[in-house]
This record gives structure tokens, sequence and C-alpha cells, in this order.
């Protein structure tokens, strides 16, 4: 599906002046974007420490960081987020942390920060209906914030469900998701701090890009990118492409048309944020090839193990 979507884009620009874009990066913004990207990742290792805090008992966000950078690497080689949550939640589960918890805190996490980016969404929306040129694609990003919405609130949801189908494995652990999801946003303070830092994490996503965008000359002020972001990001969720490769690419190309940016510059855009993701990656790599982001905590515990099993 990536090859598909590259492919059908690539046949609709012009090639030869996107390489001319790239030729001309400014470097200095270029990098000044890929560290806004790796910045967001304290910020999201100490959401989900409170999230995780909030049922069982958390590593402690410098550990939590560490695993986040894991999970970023793996972001770049498996289907669009869900192959890094899924590696994330076997790391915390080699620190003694119980599957069903660890996954929980993933998607709690993890609707934190979509709930920032569809209310961003919901607010840029009447922006959206006003640049896109065709119906169908005004059809499009209304259909999509109408089933985030209703995806976030079927989350919280699910355990109202009639008990016959909460008898179903599956279905019971979705309805455990709901109850855990309102017991975690019920004290005002931690919701409050959860979703602060949720809009820190988009807030910095976003001033990333713009100064990718920015490094090839395409000038759109903040503001532009905060409608521009969201409906990509959401978009990016459905798992039909490697690392969101394809499907980001034609949401921008899209969007951004919508701005006045040429199809060239916005596709030309997208492939410097994808490689951007891929460097931020990186050092997540090499934490999982050496362990080191769970190597110390794992040899805590079996230093507590064998302390408790000595006479």
């Amino acid at each position: 599906m990536t090859a598909g979507l590259l492919w059908a884009l690539l046949a609709q620009v012009d090639l030869s002046r996107a390489k001319q874009l790239l030729d001309h990066v400014s470097l200095p913004l270029l990098a000044a974007g890929a560290a806004t990207l790796l910045a967001t990742s304290p910020f999201g290792a100490l959401r989900w420490h409170i999230v995780l805090a909030a049922e069982t008992t958390s590593p402690g966000p410098w550990t939590l960081l560490k695993i986040v950078l894991v999970g970023l690497f793996f972001n770049q080689v498996l289907p669009s987020g869900v192959g890094g949550d899924a590696v994330r939640a076997w790391r915390c589960h080699r620190l003694g942390i119980g599957v069903a918890a660890a996954i929980r805190s993933l998607v709690l996490d993890r609707v934190s920060g979509y709930f920032v980016t569809v209310v961003l969404f919901a607010a840029g929306l009447p922006v959206l209906l006003h640049i896109l040129p065709d119906v169908r694609q005004r059809y499009g990003v209304v259909v999509l914030l109408g089933a985030a919405l209703c995806g976030l609130l079927a989350l919280f949801l699910i355990d109202y469900l009639p008990r016959g189908l909460l008898r179903f494995r599956l279905v019971a652990e979705f309805a455990a998701l709901s109850r855990e999801g309102r017991r975690l946003f019920a004290p005002p303070a931690r919701s409050g701090a959860v979703l602060s830092l949720g809009a820190v994490t988009v807030g910095l996503t976003i001033l990333a890009i713009m100064l990718v965008a920015d490094s090839l000359g395409v000038d759109l002020p903040f503001g532009s990118w905060v409608v521009i972001v969201p409906p990509v990001t959401l978009i990016q969720l459905v798992p039909v492409s490697l690392a969101g490769w394809g499907v980001r690419e034609l949401g921008f190309v899209v969007v951004l048309a919508g701005f006045g940016i040429p199809a060239e510059a916005a596709l030309a855009a997208s492939l410097l944020v994808g490689l951007c993701m891929i460097v931020v990656g990186l050092p997540g790599g090499l934490l999982w090839l050496t362990d080191w982001d769970i190597a110390s905590a794992t040899a805590a515990k079996s230093g507590r193990v064998a302390a408790r099993a000595d006479p």
C-alpha cells in the first residue's frame, strides 16, 4: 500500500521541481525541525508515566523515556503507530508490568494526545471546508472528524454494552479500558496534567513540521499548520501503510493545495518530515540493540528477587 500511494503521487508531480526544492533545503531549519520532533519525547514519557501510575507501579519517567525512543524506532518499520506501541508494551512487560495494564496505559496515553488533535481538527474544520476545492475532499474531512469523535466517545462507553456482549474476552478487555479511562480522567488535576502534556507534544509536533516545511521555502504561519496537521495526523492512524508513508504524503498534498502550496513542495516537505522521523528514531534502535532502556531496571528487579531468596 505504501509503494502504491507513493507511486501514484510521484506520477502526479514534477519530480525535477521537487528535486530542486530538496537541493536548496536549509539545513539549519531542517535540523531544528528534527530536534523539535525529538523534544516531544520527554513530554510524552512524562504523560505516559502519569497514565501508567494511575493504574499500576510506573518504572519512572526516565525509563519510560528510553522505551518511548525504542517505540519511535519501531514506528518507522512497522504499520502506523501500532507496531511501536506493541514493542513498548512488551518492554513494559519485561519490567514486570502486566500486559493488560501496559496496553491500557498506552491506549489511554495515545487517546490524550489524539483528544487534543481532534479538538484542533474541529476548531480548524471551518477553514478546511472553505479552502478545500473538491466537494469530495470536504465530505472526507467531515467524515474523518465524525469518525474520530465517535471513536473517542465509544472508547469511554464500551462497558455500558449489554452483559451478553461483555462475556466475550475481547469486549471485556475493552470494557476494562473504558472504566480505567474514566477513572484516569476523573480527577481534574490528573486530567489537566495529562491533557496539558498532550497539548505540548502536539504543539511541538506542529512546530517541527512547520520548521521542516520552512526549510524548503514553504512559508505558512503557525496558525495555518494548526489547521493542516491534525487531519493528516488522524488519517495516518489507518494501518494501511508502513509508518504512515504514502498516507502522510497524500494528506499533505491535498490539504496544502488549499493553502496555495504546489504539490511538489507539499510532497517534498512530507518526505523530509518522514526522514526526520527516521533520524529521530535511530537512537531508539541503539537502545533496543543494547537493551539499555530496560537493562538497569531488570537488573534491579533481579537483585530484589535474589535478596528475598537469600536466607
